[in-house]
């Protein structure tokens, strides 16, 4: 006698069992492997921060060093007892330096027109055989030293200082001629410059020291 199981019926399906031992164990691998996961995403957090806290604390010594330096480079300018000192001679050199300048361009009380000129007239009337030594400059006139070669040049270099347009209104003449022997000491002339003249081989040569001096001239000797 045969009988027939209906199969279809919920009752009689096969169920499955959430709790049996197979899907435990997988579950709990999967437990594991996901904690695994989350503890190595943790660990590699934890030692990006500890290189970014290493980094920024040596970026935080080094501005220290370099705050400690500032500090103490501050420090030695403040406490520098010669400082003023040098920034007081730095001035006085520099308003030294502007009168000077200023004597040059403007000339002094009386000679409004400056030095500039005169040293550009001085530049113009040249002669072979003679040269200038120094200068002496003054608000009434010049004094000039030099040397030359021969004693008759000098006479024909008063006269071209005399027409000079630069020394309009001036009149040159010798305060002292010296002759200078190489072969023997030369006496000294007042204010003048050591001279030492040579021929074409090289050997002392003679010649004379003279000083001139410029002074103003007055109105009768200037219409004359």
């Amino acid at each position: 006698m045969s009988q027939q199981i209906n199969l279809i019926l919920p009752e009689l399906r096969p169920r499955f069992d959430w709790l049996g031992f197979p899907v435990v164990v997988i579950a709990s691998l999967l437990a594991l492997l996901l904690v695994a996961c989350v503890f190595s995403w943790q660990q590699l957090q934890v030692a990006r921060l500890q290189a970014e806290e290493v980094a920024i604390k040596g970026q935080l010594g080094s501005l220290q060093v370099q705050l400690q330096a500032l500090g103490q480079a501050i420090g030695a300018r403040r406490g520098d007892p010669k400082l003023p000192e040098a920034i007081a001679e730095q001035r006085t050199g520099n308003a030294e330096r502007k009168n000077v300048l200023d004597l040059l361009v403007k000339g002094a009380a009386g000679n409004e027109s400056g030095y500039v000129g005169a040293f550009q007239g001085f530049s113009r009337q040249t002669l072979d055989g003679l040269w200038l030594t120094g200068f002496a400059l003054a608000s009434d006139g010049f004094e000039i030293h030099g040397a030359l070669l021969e004693p008759s040049l000098l006479p024909r270099y008063i006269d071209r200082l005399n027409k000079e347009p630069a020394f309009a209104g001036r009149r040159f003449a010798a305060l002292d001629m010296t002759g200078v022997d190489p072969a023997k000491p030369a006496l000294p002339v007042a204010g003048a410059q050591p001279v030492v003249a040579a021929t074409a081989t090289g050997a002392p040569q003679r010649h004379t020291l003279f000083v001139l001096r410029s002074s103003l001239q007055k109105s009768g000797e200037a219409a004359q």
